[in-house]
């Protein structure tokens, strides 16, 4: 297990980059959320993406939205 903290220089996006994310494995009521990467992490041995998603694709009084963590292989950067 590594220890070492990922960097986004391994992958084709970047801290503030917009995204879009397929969240079909996820737990949302989503496929996919649209958003900001705001970090990278470890947890568990994995990396871990954080992405803060745009408030307007929940519908009012949603209990998701928010940061949302994803693994680096669902994430797409848009242009």
């Amino acid at each position: 297990m590594s220890t070492t903290e990922p960097s986004f220089e391994e992958y084709g996006f970047d801290r503030g980059d917009r995204v879009q994310v397929d969240w079909t494995t996820g737990s949302s009521p989503l496929d996919e959320v649209i958003g900001t990467v705001s970090g990278i992490s470890r947890s568990g041995g994995n990396v871990v993406v954080a992405v803060e998603v745009d408030d307007d694709q929940y519908p009012e009084n949603s209990i998701y939205g928010g940061t949302h963590d994803a693994a680096p292989e669902w994430v797409e950067p848009l242009e």
